[in-house]
């Protein structure tokens, strides 16, 4: 739980030794660092206030084999904590990003739910970074769901040293799950759809190009895809039996490997109607 966080930070009751000095001098982005290097000052002194962080989406599918651009370093805090959290983030000198029209139109969800941190001097669409923060009950993860693990945003942190993070099968039921809560062919469910085919294609079948045309005999020969398909599928079934599952969500191994098979497509997978 985050401690006692306001609209304007407080940190006098950290021991002075708990900050770097040029931190509460010098705003971050008038510093000469990687926008990677940034972000982990910003999570130490997030974890030192006691925000519990959880690595998610481009940092997460890059730690499962996504050859993903981390475009936006993105992680999810407690729901009572986002403010504050954001709060925090804006006293260290990171502005937060207004979203554009035509980004909520894109990104949906994942841009009007989220707080965009910029981490890099530019503001430019194409060169501009940021921290993200979303909520917990957004990502629909659970904290039983969780492991403590060396972060992934830079090689070697030794500012923070460990982060939580969602332990693969509940990686996958998470996207399957905040599926059902968009239509077809709405943009958040659209990127929703996206991630859950690269984690398939990279991640379950480590396939070095994500995805294999089924019409090209000799080359799924040549990578052994059929094989693949059938260890994906028999990791899928270990989640079951280690009851990786939530009660009641045990159709979501079925529907995983319908996906894996190739008897289901991504797009028909279940979907809010109403």
């Amino acid at each position: 739980m985050l401690q006692s966080l306001s609209s304007s930070p407080n940190f006098s009751h950290f021991p002075s030794h708990h900050f770097p000095r040029d931190i509460k001098t010098k705003p971050l982005l008038d510093r000469d660092h990687e926008p990677a290097e940034i972000v982990d000052i910003a999570l130490q002194a997030l974890q030192r206030a006691g925000v519990e962080l959880i690595e998610w989406r481009a940092v997460l599918y890059r730690r499962m084999n996504v050859p993903i651009l981390v475009k936006n370093f993105s992680y999810v805090v407690p729901d009572d904590d986002l403010e504050g959290a954001s709060d925090i983030l804006s006293s260290l000198g990171l502005p937060l990003t207004p979203p554009s029209t035509f980004l909520l139109r894109y990104e949906g969800d994942f841009r009007s739910t989220g707080r965009f941190h910029r981490v890099t001097p530019e503001t430019e669409p194409f060169m501009v970074q940021h921290l993200v923060l979303y909520p917990l009950s957004f990502s629909s993860l659970a904290q039983s769901e969780l492991t403590e693990e060396t972060p992934f945003h830079l090689t070697s942190s030794y500012r923070c040293s460990k982060i939580l993070v969602p332990r693969p099968s509940a990686v996958y039921a998470s996207l399957i799950r905040m599926m059902l809560n968009y239509p077809r062919q709405c943009s958040t469910r659209t990127h929703l759809e996206s991630d859950l085919s690269e984690l398939i294609g990279y991640n379950l079948l480590d396939l070095s190009g994500g995805y294999v045309d089924p019409d090209d005999n000799q080359l799924w020969e040549d990578l052994q895809v059929n094989s693949r398909i059938e260890r994906a599928v028999s990791l899928i079934q270990q989640w079951s039996c280690d009851r990786e599952w939530r009660e009641g969500e045990e159709w979501i191994a079925d529907a995983l490997i319908a996906v894996v098979r190739g008897s289901v497509d991504i797009g028909d997978l279940p979907y809010n109607a109403s």
